[in-house]
């Protein structure tokens, strides 16, 4: 195959990639669409000769049979011959297309390598699409352009009174595929283009939210990223519909220039009628004609679906050249590659809106290291939506959050959701064994650690009373545990972790006043060289808490 200058794809070299196949390919394909419709045409000349000829009438039809049976012949066998070469020659060009996309792709660095679902779908779905350019786009332009020039060909010999009709009709459906693929942004080509660029979203969106799917429960954002997929799912099906009624609207019109056809072929004859004149054509011939236009028009509906083919594989070949290029990073990411937290953590807030649509209010502070924050409010106010804010885990309407001096944008993701521990009013268990939960938040976590922050958060006795120690199984839900079993569970988790800033929604809930007494001195103690951010109806007046954020 002829690689083009920095290994992008080229539609043209799909098919220089096999140049001879494809030309075989595509003459045993015109040797099948010109059978059957000399079939179709010939049968039709047959039957109506015969029938004119009358019973008892001399009329040789073992030469017309034979005719009849070798284009029948001459059908299946291009046909057979047709797609077993385009099949041969489909995977020969998804192995090089694969090959070429897979050794640009492992000459990039893990850095600038797109995400896992989209660069799934990009060498598994676009790379598909790629691979069908000869079937869905040359082959069929090849194949209509042909048999119509031939049409008009012996329709200018046989009945030249309709030949300028006829082509005028062609005329008229060649001019309305170009039009439709040179359309704005709502025509065929740049909805179909779309549609592939969402289908890729899409699908990443889906794999990225399986491959999260314990962090989304653990975290109790499952059912965000869930409407976010629903919302994309139902853009993908909305452009598809347009598309459909699009190509209900190119049937319509193909029906209608067919109809308008069909009236050119029988204009001279109808008028030779009235007239009193003979036929400008014998009538079986003409009949032939006549289920030959018919016979194109099955050649010409694929035409009807090349703007919408171009605009997808126009769309595939750009998703695959980029699939593997360079992605620049910023100077801000690069100084945020490895964040100082030998120092004395700070977690600065300015002038920061909050909320989901419309801000419930706007917050400024200044935190540092050993910090016990309450944050309280009437209900309703935000703070549930104010954690969230800190942690990443919702965006900020306005403001900023400087974590050591860098905002959290700049900080790369996987440390950034190190360093923020959060903790949700609904915390969720999964349905494995303590030590299996547990090792969520650390999988390398030792039999000792996780003893050790169960004993944190007052579960121990618990722990002694199972049975299976750390192999409990617990059930789905947190099946097993009491509301405030539960959330100390997840909260047990989290601290694994050992994040820079923990933020709590309300651990206490559920806990009588000297246990939640006591798991607030605990957390305030392993927290001391962080900051602990705690929501809380309970507890507000203990003088554990140094700073207090009201809403």
């Amino acid at each position: 195959m002829k690689q083009p200058k920095h290994g992008q794809v080229r539609l043209r070299d799909l098919w220089l990639a096999h140049k001879a196949g494809w030309s075989l390919s595509f003459s045993l394909g015109v040797l099948t669409v010109f059978a059957t419709v000399a079939l179709l045409a010939w049968s039709g000349w047959f039957i109506s000769a015969a029938a004119a000829a009358g019973v008892g009438a001399s009329f040789n039809y073992l030469r017309p049979g034979a005719l009849i049976r070798l284009f029948a012949i001459m059908r299946t066998a291009g046909r057979y011959g047709e797609r077993v070469l385009s099949h041969a020659l489909v995977l020969r060009l998804l192995a090089v297309l694969r090959v070429q996309v897979f050794v640009r792709l492992a000459q990039q660095s893990g850095d600038t390598v797109l995400a896992g679902g989209d660069r799934l779908q990009r060498l598994i779905a676009d790379i598909d699409v790629l691979d069908q350019l000869p079937l869905r786009l040359m082959n069929p332009l090849g194949y209509a352009s042909l048999l119509s020039a031939a049409f008009l060909l012996l329709l200018l010999l046989m009945l030249p009174d309709a030949f300028w009709h006829v082509a005028a009709v062609l005329l008229v459906l060649a001019v309305a595929i170009v039009v439709a693929s040179r359309t704005g942004v709502r025509g065929p080509v740049q909805q179909a283009a779309a549609e592939v660029q969402l289908q890729g979203q899409r699908r990443g969106l889906l794999l990225e939210n399986l491959q999260l799917l314990t962090t989304l429960l653990t975290t109790g954002h499952w059912q965000q990223r869930e409407q976010q997929f629903i919302r994309l799912d139902q853009q993908v099906l909305h452009l598809q519909q347009n598309q459909q009624y699009g190509q209900l609207a190119a049937q319509l019109l193909l029906q209608c220039l067919m109809l308008a056809g069909l009236a050119a072929l029988c204009w001279p004859m109808l008028a030779a009628l009235l007239a009193e004149q003979p036929f400008p054509l014998e009538v079986p011939l003409w009949l032939g004609l006549v289920l030959a236009w018919l016979g194109l028009s099955e050649q010409l509906f694929p035409l009807l679906l090349l703007p919408q083919s171009y605009g997808q594989l126009r769309a595939a070949q750009q998703r695959c050249n980029a699939l593997a290029a360079p992605v620049c990073s910023s100077p801000d990411l690069a100084a945020a590659a490895a964040p100082d937290l030998s120092q004395s953590v700070t977690l600065e807030i300015r002038q920061l809106q909050f909320g989901f649509q419309q801000p419930l209010g706007e917050v400024s502070a200044s935190f540092q290291q050993g910090d016990v924050v309450l944050l309280k409010g009437p209900s309703g106010s935000g703070k549930s939506c104010l954690l969230q804010t800190l942690a990443a885990e919702i965006p900020a309407l306005t403001g900023s959050i400087l974590l050591q001096g860098l905002t959290l944008e700049q900080w790369p993701t996987a440390a950034r959701y190190q360093q923020l521990g959060y903790l949700p009013q609904r915390p969720y268990l999964f349905g494995l064994s303590v030590a299996a939960d547990l090792r969520l938040a650390k999988p390398a976590a030792t039999d000792e650690e996780l003893l050790q922050v169960l004993t944190l958060v007052g579960l121990d006795d618990w722990l002694t009373r199972q049975p299976q120690g750390l192999l409990t199984v617990l059930g789905d839900y947190g099946v097993g545990l009491s509301g405030g079993e539960l959330k100390r569970f997840a909260l047990a988790r989290l601290l694994l972790q050992k994040p820079a800033v923990l933020l709590l929604d309300e651990p206490f809930a559920g806990l009588q006043q000297q246990l939640a007494q006591q798991l607030l001195q605990r957390l305030a103690a392993f927290q001391q060289h962080g900051i602990l951010i705690i929501a809380s109806h309970q507890q507000q007046q203990d003088g554990l808490f140094n700073q207090t954020l009201c809403l």
